[in-house]
């Protein structure tokens, strides 16, 4: 198999067990669950780590009031909370509670799953040249941009 067709296999399994997960925790809905768009956004936040409203709407590319909307109703449901940030006190950042950490932990161990099935693979030093090539992948494929810009441009 190529390259690019191993990745594209990590890609869409990696995909699939999210999506699995997604709709694992909708199945047991109450008033103050998430829906799969609450989870996407939910998602975002978490992953953006902390972004203002405004960052969190130029990532998804959506308006200011779209963002601000979505925000509220999680803050609703007590997935997110506001706080004032640290290093500029006039913008407040998204953050995630503890209502949130409970719902997302059991999903959060993808790495450490995958991590302990490689080792039980792999060789040592195969480990090692692996975690080699993680290292670029994150450094120089995967490396935030500096420059800011829309959702769309990213695709």
């Amino acid at each position: 198999m190529r390259t690019k067709n191993k990745l594209d296999c990590i890609y869409k399994n990696f995909k699939l067990m999210v999506y699995k997960n997604v709709f694992k925790g909708l199945k047991d809905r109450t008033d103050d669950s998430l829906s799969s768009a609450d989870y996407f956004c939910l998602e975002c936040i978490y992953l953006l780590d902390n972004p203002t409203v405004s960052e969190f709407a130029t990532f998804l590319d959506i308006s200011s009031p779209n963002a601000t909307y979505k925000v509220k109703q999680l803050i609703k449901k007590g997935y997110i909370k506001k706080e004032k940030s640290k290093k500029d006190g006039r913008e407040y950042r998204l953050v995630p509670t503890d209502k949130f950490y409970k719902f997302y932990g059991s999903k959060a161990n993808y790495g450490e799953m995958i991590l302990n099935n490689i080792e039980k693979s792999l060789e040592k030093d195969e480990v090692k040249k692996m975690d080699k090539v993680l290292d670029v992948l994150i450094d120089k494929v995967f490396k935030p941009s500096k420059k800011k810009k829309s959702a769309r441009s990213t695709v």
